[in-house]
């Protein structure tokens, strides 16, 4: 499993796998399944379809796929040639669209045809665009429709499925670009090298214990960091299978994981609060899943989802794609805990491993605060090429995520007395209220846990002498309804008086990420003060 390090490229791995393991199966997606020597003749067959249109190594290719084999097939073919995968959110349109292609200086386009018509209305700006390629049953029918030059799928793969690179692909090299979020703010290209994903995958698997046995599932979309590093590339490394599926659904998910008899499976942001705010059945220990981890959860939720899907849960710091498992636990680490009643711990993110990562907790002006005090979490790297690079084509963004020589998450935490650090919010959705810094995590766990919500999020808005009220965006289940004074009396109850909202909205969506984070910065930009019912004080 172990590769040295002038071996760790994605291409290779695959190469070196196959070699070994031709006939077996490798991943399963709908009714089909994929053996590797399947996946490495389809990604040759794309690297020479990529080489004949002139890409290479270094080339930034844009993929706007929704999950599917030829996403997995595209993204190995593109590492062969030492090409970059840049992945883009299905959602994107407008503006945005022609801000990540520009930004990358896209040469090429692989686009499904259902998004195909958003080029039309931008493509003129597209000035560093050679090619599209369009893959999808009426891919033929936007040849010749757009300005550049234009070809489907189908023909990009009429190709032989031996390979050889033109050009030696190196351990350092980039592999992929990674579109952040879009929780704060306008999306950044995060370049990740071969390495970073072999350390990302290798961190997993040695955090979570997998087990040659294991198949991970996946719901999570692969223009996002977490189904690539945490799910295909672990399983590639195990020599096992992995599931994947186009999207999350609530109402199939546990019938997905029993198709493909998953036994380790991630979800982020709200999925795991919609899975836990399913009815109960009888069926919920029926399942093959060993280990779910993701997060964030609480104590409850953890203590609930253990007990109600018999299943152990595991959480820990995994949530950026600019570096990741900064502080960590072991999974005999994390059962030590569970038996000591040290939840709290075993839930939060870890602790510091000097051997991926120096850790440290900041104030604004990156001095050390003592532990028990909130600050920003920073870090360096402490082996080559395991994270972030740049961001593409944003000097200015990457100086300021390194000043001073440590790379700022962005993220506020605590470390606890015995070396343990919990996170507490996003830097930019810190709530300061009445002299007293908020988390509003921790305002929307506990809002969460009345039975009428299905989700919230807690915003800060302006009030007077320069701090904030706090402002409750609520989605509720179907057919339920919400009196104001109902929220008060159970936040009254169960946090401190300077926490509990002022103001409370009832929402039919709250906008998010695809990976289920709420997008904050889109839902201040629609606040008005008319439309908010004060709950009372």
């Amino acid at each position: 499993m172990e590769y040295p390090l002038k071996k760790r490229m994605l291409g290779h791995i695959l190469e070196d796998k196959a070699s070994k393991n031709g006939g077996k199966t490798f991943f399963s997606f709908e009714d089909k399944t994929f053996s590797y020597g399947d996946v490495d003749k389809f990604a040759n067959q794309i690297a020479n379809g990529y080489l004949s249109l002139g890409v290479r190594k270094g080339d930034i290719i844009t993929t706007m796929l929704p999950n599917s084999p030829e996403f997995v097939f595209n993204w190995f073919g593109l590492a062969k040639l030492g090409a970059v995968d840049s992945a883009i959110n299905t959602a994107y349109l407008g503006d945005l669209l022609k801000h990540v292609i520009l930004n990358s200086n896209t040469k090429v386009l692989l686009i499904f045809d259902g998004y195909a018509d958003r080029i039309t209305p931008i493509q003129d700006d597209l000035t560093c665009l050679e090619k599209i390629v369009v893959h999808g049953p009426s891919a033929k029918e936007y040849k010749g429709k757009f300005k550049i030059p234009t070809i489907t799928f189908d023909e990009l793969i009429k190709q032989s499925t031996d390979f050889i690179a033109p050009e030696e692909v190196n351990y350092y090299d980039p592999l992929q670009i990674i579109y952040t979020s879009g929780t704060t703010g306008p999306s950044k290209g995060v370049v990740l090298p071969h390495n970073a994903m072999y350390y990302y995958a290798m961190d997993t698997i040695q955090n979570l214990g997998f087990r040659k046995e294991d198949i991970p599932f996946s719901c999570l979309p692969m223009f996002h960091i977490n189904i690539r590093f945490f799910t295909i590339v672990p399983a590639l490394l195990m020599e096992t299978s992995f599931g994947m599926v186009e999207r999350f659904r609530t109402s199939t998910f546990w019938d997905d994981v029993r198709k493909y008899n998953a036994t380790i499976f991630c979800l982020l942001g709200a999925m795991s609060t919609f899975i836990l705010k399913q009815p109960p059945s009888e069926k919920d220990k029926d399942n093959p899943t060993r280990i779910f981890w993701g997060g964030p959860l609480s104590v409850e939720q953890g203590k609930e989802f253990e007990e109600r899907f018999d299943a152990k849960v595991y959480t820990g710091y995994f949530g950026m794609s600019e570096a990741n498992w900064i502080t960590s636990l072991s999974r005999a680490d994390m059962d030590e805990l569970k038996a000591r009643d040290k939840w709290e711990q075993m839930l939060g993110m870890g602790k510091e491993d000097k051997s991926r990562y120096i850790v440290k907790v900041v104030d604004d002006y990156d001095e050390d605060v003592p532990p028990g005090r909130t600050g920003e979490l920073i870090c360096r790297p402490t082996r080559p090429y395991s994270m972030m690079t740049e961001y593409i084509n944003m000097p200015d963004k990457t100086a300021e995520a390194w000043r001073n020589l440590w790379f700022h998450t962005g993220d506020i935490v605590r470390k606890d007395e015995e070396g343990f650090f919990h996170f507490v919010d996003r830097k930019k959705d810190y709530i300061r209220r009445r002299g007293e810094n908020i988390s509003s995590y921790e305002v929307e766990a506990t809002v969460n846990g009345l039975s009428q919500i299905a989700e919230s999020a807690a915003i800060g808005i302006k009030a007077a002498e320069g701090e904030e009220d706090i402002l409750m965006v609520i989605r509720l289940n179907e057919g339920a309804s919400l009196r104001p004074e109902e929220l008060y009396e159970w936040c009254k109850k169960k946090m401190a008086k300077f926490m509990i909202p002022k103001y409370m909205k009832i929402v039919g969506e709250i906008p998010k990420t695809a990976t289920g984070r709420a997008q904050k910065y889109k839902i201040r930009d629609e606040i008005h003060k008319d439309d908010l019912i004060e709950v009372g004080q």
